[in-house]
């Protein structure tokens, strides 16, 4: 049985998450300093570091909250399996969209390069999802076919200008067919 989080810890974390989007709207990561985010979220430094062991332990915990909560937004998941090109299209043009990520603070292009497990944290937020609702068993198999189409997905959209849109949703689509079915 897992244990209930208590509320404080919960409201000091959700503070510094919020105080760590606010600091990233302004700022790269790496001039962010612990002090700071402290203040900014209105807890002494000793607090943060009983929650993490540096800034990138907590921008890694937080991208990986901020990726479930754009998946969870887009309802990607009743899509997947049931229509992959709706998915698709919603992937590549909301989730994934250039407009988007150049105005999210996680996806900038100063604070990409801390980015380097995107995929990673895709996969699970996907993988946990799609367990939850039944859609896939959690089996090291589809956590791998995930992993590997979810890593393919992040080089097409780095790669490729929006105009080529169409044809990655095309692509994506009849991966998910090759993928999953």
């Amino acid at each position: 049985m897992q244990k209930k989080k208590d509320l404080r810890v919960i409201k000091t974390e959700r503070a510094i998450y919020n105080a760590l989007i606010e600091l990233l709207k302004k700022k790269e990561l790496e001039k962010i300093t612990i002090s700071e985010l402290a203040e900014k979220a209105e807890i002494n430094k000793a607090t943060f570091y009983l929650h993490y062991s540096d800034i990138y332990s907590l921008y890694q915990d937080a991208l990986a909250k901020h990726i479930t909560e754009m998946i969870m937004e887009l309802d990607l998941l009743n899509y997947m399996f049931s229509d992959p090109e709706e998915f698709a299209r919603r992937l590549v043009l909301d989730f994934f969209s250039h407009e988007k990520m150049s105005m999210d603070p996680f996806f900038h292009d100063r604070n990409f390069k801390y980015n380097r497990t995107l995929s990673f944290h895709i996969c699970n937020a996907f993988m946990e999802q799609a367990v939850s609702l039944n859609l896939l068993p959690d089996t090291r198999e589809n956590r791998l076919k995930l992993e590997f189409f979810f890593t393919g997905i992040a080089f097409l959209r780095h790669e490729h200008p929006a105009e080529e849109n169409e044809l990655i949703i095309q692509v994506i689509a009849g991966a998910i067919e090759e993928i999953f079915r």
